[in-house]
């Protein structure tokens, strides 16, 4: 029974022990502060969905005139935004084949060829985005500052056109 006892006291000792010590503070050494040479650059951060720069805002008749004279065109709005124009078009009833990238590329050159300082063309025929510029173009021809109509426009294109900057 003694000896028993003697093994459960020097047992349960050894464990304190052990215990303390792995529990014990280690002395780590002091750091050196870092004396590497630091190079910092700017990053530029692109939101995907950033509104566009629209600056210099006008309704373009000319341009959506010309547009509409295409054959696969039945109506248009063009507004044009420095030296970016937006194209709302409506196309012919018997048009089957949508908006593709062909139809795209020659409204594009419509648009230019009327205007050669337009660099950029969106093009579309959502009709959301067609209704919205046909307001747009009536509240100009009503007289209405365009002025109002920039942050209501940024908004739509943003939607209509997620890459346009």
């Amino acid at each position: 029974m003694r000896l028993l006892t003697k093994w459960i006291a020097g047992t349960l000792t050894l464990a304190v022990f052990l215990g303390m010590m792995g529990c014990a503070m280690q002395k780590r050494p002091e750091s050196q502060p870092d004396t590497r040479p630091r190079t910092t650059q700017p990053i530029t951060y692109r939101t995907p969905n950033a509104a566009p720069n629209v600056t210099n805002l006008r309704a373009a008749n000319h341009v959506a005139d010309a547009v509409a004279r295409l054959k696969e065109v039945d109506s248009s709005v063009v507004f044009l935004a420095d030296r970016t124009a937006y194209v709302a078009v409506v196309l012919e009833k018997d048009y089957r084949a949508g908006l593709t990238g062909r139809l795209k590329s020659k409204i594009s050159r419509q648009v230019k060829r009327i205007d050669p300082s337009v660099r950029t063309v969106y093009v579309s025929t959502n009709p959301d985005f067609v209704a919205r510029m046909r307001d747009y173009a009536r509240d100009v021809q009503q007289g209405r500052p365009i002025t109002g109509l920039i942050d209501n426009f940024r908004k739509i294109i943003q939607r209509t056109f997620p890459t346009a900057r």
